[in-house]
């Protein structure tokens, strides 16, 4: 009896203080045509711990009076940790994202995908852009309706704000990995509890067969 109740107790603290972020790495890649004609690879480090937007649609739902052909997740930039978004001699920062992508009245996000991140699932279409300070403005993915649908463009432009288009891919590929996590405080206290509760339990089984 007692060796199960030590060893629930260190089982509840493990459960709540062993506590993990999820960091994930995603790669938006393609080729561009146009004015710039080259292959492009920009990189986002999302830490789904941060995020504050709770905005989601599923399949086939109403989203601004057309249906949804696939999820829409939407995150905030609260998020992002790190990006590497270079093109030859151009470069977006991180203060250059901007904000509130709005697939509908009412409707508002930073960045949208159509997984949900913290299930490990990996994103077949996004929707951010950024832009400099000169103006020149990179789009990953953006909004479309066809007919009575709605959904992501799997689309990476770059154009001048104003609309004067400079390079434009005509499909962008995301790939995800996930670093390995490194052992929090909270891992090794738990785990140290649990050889504590271990030494005790055998301890105490066998003074009572002694006695």
């Amino acid at each position: 009896m007692h060796r199960l109740s030590f060893l629930s107790v260190a089982v509840v603290l493990g459960m709540a203080i062993n506590v993990q972020a999820s960091i994930v790495d995603l790669t938006f890649s393609g080729n561009y045509e146009g004015a710039v004609s080259l292959p492009f690879s920009y990189s986002m480090t999302y830490d789904t711990s941060l995020d504050t937007n709770t905005e989601f649609f599923a399949t086939g739902v109403n989203l601004g009076g057309e249906t949804t052909t696939h999820e829409w997740h939407g995150y905030s930039a609260s998020g992002i940790t790190d990006v590497d978004f270079h093109l030859s001699e151009l470069e977006w920062l991180l203060n250059d994202l901007d904000h509130d992508r709005t697939p509908a009245a009412g409707t508002t996000a930073d960045l949208w995908f159509d997984v949900d991140l913290a299930t490990g699932a990996t994103p077949t279409r996004a929707w951010f852009s950024l832009t400099t300070s000169s103006l020149v403005v990179l789009e990953i993915g953006g909004r479309a309706t066809e007919g009575n649908a709605i959904y992501m463009r799997d689309v990476s432009q770059i154009f001048y704000s104003g609309g004067i288009e400079v390079a434009m891919a005509d499909s962008v590929t995301i790939t995800r990995s996930d670093p390995a996590p490194i052992p929090e405080p909270a891992s090794v206290i738990t785990w140290t509890l649990l050889g504590i509760v271990g030494c005790i339990a055998t301890w105490w089984n066998r003074r009572r067969k002694a006695g």
